[in-house]
């Protein structure tokens, strides 16, 4: 018996009228589009989650080249099978899919570069993972990159009509209402999983397709992410600047998805970080709270964890926000790249070795705990920085106090007034 070809396969498009989405790469004028209509041969990466195209991307331009089309899996494929490509076309162009091309080893890099700067090859590299961040300068500096979108419910629901109409053969009375769109919604924005989820339902019941299968296949479609991936992290940001913004909903909401997706180290690293950079001065005593709930979400584990996860969110989305480290940082950063250039005071060397105070006046300082409130009146700073302030207090209540004594002994310290 014959091998039945999948419906994903049937229904990829083999021209370019007949993509759907990424319209903001495709349609007539934008550089991608430019690039194809003008039969330029300059290697690619098509960077963009599963299922929105891509592969058939490139399918689609060799056939507009009239090239040869060779794929290449990076993951599992080797140099021999590379070399074997290259020996069949010895004399022409063709294009050359390189799926999962962030995997592809050095080895394979350097094979390929000599192809690629004569224009043997055309490399359409294939990649879920941010480029700029999985792929070597080397091969990444010779491609021009485009980041491909999850499709719209909209586009994915088009082809499942078209598929239900020209595959199946099904009438209008034999799909039932929002069926479509429902698998539509359920598949993420990825063509193939809608595809996939159709067949299924299909092949179980041929004579119609119905909201009550689609709910019972479509909850099979688990989100899911790799946790090297660019997606993950992403919802990691996500999640902080949602903290960062004090959106206790959004926040809770990247929360639960990190959660399902066995994320629980990362959310608990991240709140033992950012209560310090987003909250610190304003509210020590609830960036306190916040760590302790990260700790024992971890010793707990999921899937109790949740809940001092979700305390934890709750409470950094509604602390008084600070930020005043960030600030003090970048001045200290810019102060301290050449600190040659502004020796400490000789007071502040070591004084724990022998003859210090006579090689370096180590230890001639005054001790402060010798002094009234045991605060001694004298410059700490290197040369240069005397008097010169990093911490600029910002305007919450718990913050403003903290300005205040800082200011005071600033003040004391220096005998002048605020420097600015």
């Amino acid at each position: 018996m014959a091998f039945k070809t999948p419906l994903a396969d049937q229904m990829r498009p083999t021209k370019l009228e007949q993509m759907v989405g990424q319209q903001d790469l495709l349609k007539t004028g934008q550089p991608l589009r430019q690039i194809i209509d003008k039969t330029v041969n300059i290697p690619l990466i098509l960077w963009g989650p599963p299922g929105t195209g891509k592969t058939s991307l490139a399918r689609i331009i060799a056939k507009k080249y009239k090239y040869p089309f060779v794929s290449f899996n990076a993951s599992t494929d080797n140099k021999a099978q590379l070399t074997q490509s290259i020996d069949t076309y010895p004399y022409q162009s063709f294009v050359l899919l390189i799926d999962e091309i962030h995997r592809m080893n050095k080895t394979l890099q350097d094979f390929l570069l000599p192809y690629l700067e004569n224009g043997h090859i055309m490399l359409i590299g294939s990649t879920t993972e941010n480029p700029i961040m999985s792929i070597v300068p080397a091969i990444r500096s010779r491609c021009q990159i485009f980041e491909f979108k999850p499709l719209g419910t909209e586009d994915i629901t088009k082809t499942l009509k078209r598929a239900t109409d020209e595959i199946f053969k099904l009438k209008e009375d034999q799909i039932e209402a929002d069926s479509l769109k429902l698998i539509a919604i359920s598949s993420g924005g990825d063509l193939r999983i809608a595809l996939n989820i159709l067949e299924t339902i299909h092949a179980i019941n041929p004579d119609k397709i119905t909201v009550k299968d689609v709910k019972r296949f479509a909850k099979q479609q688990h989100f899911s992410y790799d946790k090297k991936a660019t997606k993950h992290y992403d919802y990691l940001s996500a999640y902080s600047d949602s903290m960062a913004g004090s959106d206790t909903d959004a926040a809770l909401y990247y929360l639960t998805v990190l959660l399902k997706n066995n994320d629980l180290p990362s959310v608990v690293r991240r709140l033992r970080e950012i209560p310090y950079t987003y909250i610190g001065l304003a509210n020590p005593q609830q960036a306190t709270q916040i760590v302790i709930a990260a700790n024992q979400a971890e010793k707990i584990g999921m899937p109790k964890a949740k809940y001092p996860l979700m305390f934890a969110t709750m409470l950094m989305c509604l602390s008084p926000k600070s930020g005043s480290f960030d600030q003090t940082w970048e001045l200290l950063d810019k102060d301290t790249e050449h600190p040659n250039l502004h020796p400490m005071p000789k007071g502040l060397r070591d004084a724990h070795y022998k003859h210090s105070e006579e090689i370096t006046g180590g230890g001639l300082f005054t001790s402060p705990f010798a002094q009234p409130f045991q605060i001694a009146s004298q410059n700490y700073m290197p040369e240069g920085f005397t008097g010169k302030r990093y911490y600029y207090p910002k305007n919450n209540d718990s913050e403003k106090k903290f300005g205040e004594q800082y200011l005071k002994l600033h003040k004391f310290i220096y005998h002048e007034d605020y420097k600015k």
